[in-house]
């Protein structure tokens, strides 16, 4: 194709470019989370059922902020998700789809043996291109409908979480394990 024939493509790919290169070097880390918050995600998680431990709903709240911050810097997060989800998938970032973000704060809670609490594997919109996992935390038996949705890929390393059924995504539950997608070729 001759460039000089089509000025405005010209600048159109420049100025793409250009965005991709400044974007990729703009990470973002998510602030230090209140100690506020920490205790309403602990008390929703005490309030689950009469036997959660509340040494334990504290231990795992304050890792559920913790964690995907330091995930956050780990992955050179650029908000939004969205489009950190394009640095990944077109090789600029090599860490932070939503499955990796459930997959690392899984195997980090997994080191807490818990006793009253447990981990889910949540999904939204299975094998759709719009498909979600996280992790969902649900009382020892409780059903995963009961449970918290414990999303640190919606805004890029800050914490959201929620009931599962209040919450904007139609979670199910998903294999603790998924296993991994084939690539065909």
């Amino acid at each position: 194709m001759n460039w000089d024939l089509y000025p405005l493509r010209r600048l159109a790919a420049m100025l793409a470019m250009l965005a991709v290169v400044v974007l990729t070097g703009c990470a973002h880390t998510p602030r230090i989370a209140r100690p506020a918050e920490v205790h309403r995600l602990q008390q929703a998680l005490v309030s689950l059922h009469p036997d959660v431990h509340e040494e334990e709903a504290d231990r795992v709240a304050q890792a559920a902020y913790e964690l995907p911050r330091a995930l956050a810097e780990q992955y050179r997060v650029v908000r939004p998700a969205l489009f950190h989800n394009f640095l990944v998938n077109t090789g600029h970032r090599e860490r932070g789809l939503c499955y990796e973000w459930a997959e690392d704060m899984l195997a980090e809670f997994e080191t807490f043996e818990l006793q009253s609490l447990e981990l889910r594997w949540g999904i939204a919109r299975a094998e759709t291109s719009r498909e979600h996992n996280s992790l969902v935390v649900t009382a020892r038996g409780q059903p995963f409908e009961q449970g918290i949705v414990l999303d640190a890929w919606r805004r890029g390393g800050w914490l959201v979480w929620a009931p599962v059924p209040l919450d904007r995504y139609p979670w199910v539950e998903g294999e603790l394990y998924p296993a991994p997608v084939a690539v065909t070729q």
